[in-house]
């Protein structure tokens, strides 16, 4: 299996506990989480970071390429065959239109900055993936950090309890650690937060698992570790105690158990966030944000996967099916920041791989599209209202400020106070920068 494959494996499932239990004896603490702490420790130390007030970031991705047509840069003027069914709505931002399947984003766009010029060479869904997430074109040699692993690196220091890096339901593809260790991948939440009984992967201990017999478990692996008291210690099992500790502080956690019980939430804050698992996701990236996580990713693939990867029936899947979760989901958790006070410390982005094309095709869809895409910003001392690019008459590609994914890495920790000129080291020791030939958008970045 390539490299490349490993990693869409790893970016697909989280941080499976096969590929994190390095020693072997900790299988009989029966977690996974001591690895993920120890492997932790055992990576390069962090560096590049800048003093800023931003603390967190949410990362929604549209999983399969939303069209941007008839999401976010309708075109209304264009012949029916490229404008589509959906007529554009007026927002809170005079001069400003959406579609209409957006009706309550169009209320909050005073809050945000549209970037309309996205735009990249790649229109395949992996390849595309890994650009947007990580700010490079994909390469046979080398798979690249993702955004989230890169801030799970860089605050290793301040790192407290909680998973710096959390995705739900799972990571997208190529949303992990690239050439860093395992210790980066993003701490995978697993399941629907929607569901009746929801229960995180790896830090909800099973029915049967009682703190009672939890204490006997870690028991044993410290009377195995006796067994192995005369083996040169090295810095990786010198250190197994101290992140098996850490494990097990955070699996009886009241903080990280709190943070994650959704079910907590009032029946009126759930349904204001929507009954979906779209909803309920961004409703828990609220609270793990409130409880002190870096970063989370909302993947929202829907049960096909790619589930904005409209190339059929694009106009009754967005209408019916895609855009109402979106809407209600996205523009109640910008309110819920705003009025927590966590909207100026909160970076938050949706992006999706690529858009759709311009011309409707036999199927009533829209195929990939990589010359025209668009992301929405917001919190972090982002301007309010701002529009950025331009695309032409048609949709088919930028012809003002066109913004590469590069470019968009480097804005994004730019404003988390991470230098994107920052290099960490292959495992090979060659240094490689976080960002190759992307510039930061520097009227978006809090002065």
């Amino acid at each position: 299996m390539s490299r490349t494959q490993r990693d869409r494996t790893a970016a697909c499932q989280g941080p499976s506990r096969r590929s994190l239990l390095r020693a072997g004896m900790l299988t009989a603490f029966g977690l996974g989480l001591d690895d993920l702490f120890r492997l932790q420790a055992y990576s390069s130390g962090s560096g590049g970071m800048k003093p800023t007030k931003v603390k967190h970031c949410i990362l929604i991705w549209l999983a399969g390429g939303a069209s941007h047509i008839d999401t976010f840069d309708p075109k209304p003027e264009a012949s029916s065959d490229v404008k589509g069914e959906f007529k554009p709505i007026d927002t809170a931002v005079p001069g400003l239109q959406i579609s209409e399947v957006f009706p309550k984003l169009a209320k909050v766009m005073d809050r945000v900055t549209l970037i309309r010029s996205i735009t990249s060479p790649e229109a395949d869904h992996d390849r595309a993936a890994h650009h947007l997430l990580t700010g490079y074109r994909p390469s046979p040699a080398l798979v690249y950090p993702s955004f989230g692993s890169v801030v799970s690196k860089a605050l290793e220091s301040s790192r407290g309890a909680m998973p710096p890096y959390v995705a739900m339901p799972d990571a997208p593809i190529f949303a992990s650690s690239g050439y860093l260790t395992p210790a980066y991948d993003p701490f995978d939440a697993g399941g629907d937060p929607n569901a009746e009984g929801f229960r995180v992967r790896d830090l909800t201990p099973p029915d049967q698992l009682t703190l009672d017999r939890l204490n006997r478990r870690r028991g044993m692996v410290k009377t195995l570790d006796g067994f192995t008291q005369d083996v040169a210690k090295t810095t990786l099992v010198s250190s197994r105690d101290q992140f098996a500790d850490r494990a097990y502080d955070l699996l009886t956690s009241s903080k990280a158990q709190a943070a994650f019980k959704v079910s907590d939430e009032s029946p009126e804050v759930r349904e204001a966030y929507g009954r979906n698992p779209f909803g309920q996701s961004c409703l828990l990236a609220r609270r793990l944000v409130q409880a002190g996580v870096s970063f989370v990713t909302i993947n929202n693939r829907g049960p096909a996967q790619l589930q904005w990867d409209t190339h059929q029936g694009n106009f009754p899947a967005i209408k019916d099916t895609l855009a109402p979760p979106l809407d209600i989901g996205l523009s109640t958790l910008l309110d819920d920041l705003k009025r927590l006070g966590l909207l100026e410390e909160t970076l938050v982005v949706s992006i999706s791989e690529f858009g759709r094309t311009p011309k409707i095709n036999g199927n009533g869809g829209r195929d990939h599209h990589g010359r025209a895409n668009c992301a929405l910003l917001a919190g972090a001392g982002i301007p309010q209202g701002a529009v950025i690019g331009k695309t032409d008459a048609k949709g088919d590609s930028p012809i003002d400020r066109p913004v590469t994914p590069a470019d968009l890495a480097a804005t994004v920790y730019t404003a988390l106070g991470i230098d994107p000129n920052y290099q960490f080291e292959t495992p090979d020791g060659r240094p490689i920068r976080l960002v190759d030939g992307g510039k930061a958008l520097l009227e978006l970045i809090r002065s």
